[in-house]
């Protein structure tokens, strides 16, 4: 089975699964990777020191293009808007249709669980919501934490798994099964050294999550989220 890991922006998947991106048959989908309007400006994108955001995604896909490349690791970039670009509202039926028809076969896709407790990034919620489309379609569907909106406690354990899975479950209504996946210390080291890649965004996405991308129990651990048969 090919594993399609549906990560909203480049850098998502890296910081929330690579445990799964870097298996030999992964493949990951930066789904909100297309580039805006020259000329577009967002206040994000001037803290992270770019004043164009055409400017600062042709950046976000060059440093996707260094990480991933460097590592083997199968990718595909769709051209939907990040939600601070955009004005319209998405058409999840088209986004999960054109998935669909994009990788046929023995395929298990994960998506972002979006489930964090202070705040959910809208698109991570639709891609949630793109997950439970195919999971519809009869596509295998599971879902992975995404960090930093998620963050993993240290003390990591099967009671915090039946936890997530009675609240996500409710969430998503849907009954669901945790796994935690440890990474050994060499994983964990070409993890960060992958997140420091992405320059453009790593300084501010650390800070604003109050400098939780680093945190041993986000590097060591990460979970994901299968649906209970």
């Amino acid at each position: 089975m090919s594993l399609v890991i549906l990560s909203p922006h480049i850098d998502d998947a890296v910081f929330s699964c690579w445990h799964l991106i870097t298996q030999p048959d992964a493949t990951v989908v930066n789904v909100f990777a297309g580039i805006p309007p020259k000329g577009t400006k967002t206040l994000w994108d001037r803290f992270c020191g770019e004043p164009d955001s055409a400017v600062m995604m042709q950046k976000r896909k060059k440093e996707n293009d260094l990480v991933l490349k460097s590592r083997s690791i199968a990718f595909l970039n769709l051209d939907y808007l990040d939600r601070q670009y955009r004005l319209n509202d998405l058409d999840l039926d088209e986004i999960a249709n054109r998935i669909q028809e994009g990788f046929k076969g023995n395929i298990e896709f994960y998506a972002p669980i979006a489930a964090g407790v202070f705040w959910r990034h809208p698109d991570h919620l639709a891609l949630r919501e793109v997950g439970q489309l195919l999971l519809r379609k009869g596509r295998k569907v599971s879902f992975y934490a995404d960090i930093p909106y998620m963050q993993m406690p240290m003390d990591l354990n099967k009671g915090y798994l039946r936890r997530m899975d009675q609240r996500i479950g409710k969430l998503l209504k849907t009954p669901l099964r945790g796994e935690i996946t440890k990474l050994r210390p060499a994983e964990q080291e070409l993890k960060l050294q992958a997140m420091h890649q992405f320059k453009s965004q790593y300084k501010m996405t650390n800070l604003t999550s109050l400098k939780t991308l680093s945190r041993k129990a986000n590097l060591a651990k990460e979970v994901t989220f299968g649906i209970k048969k």
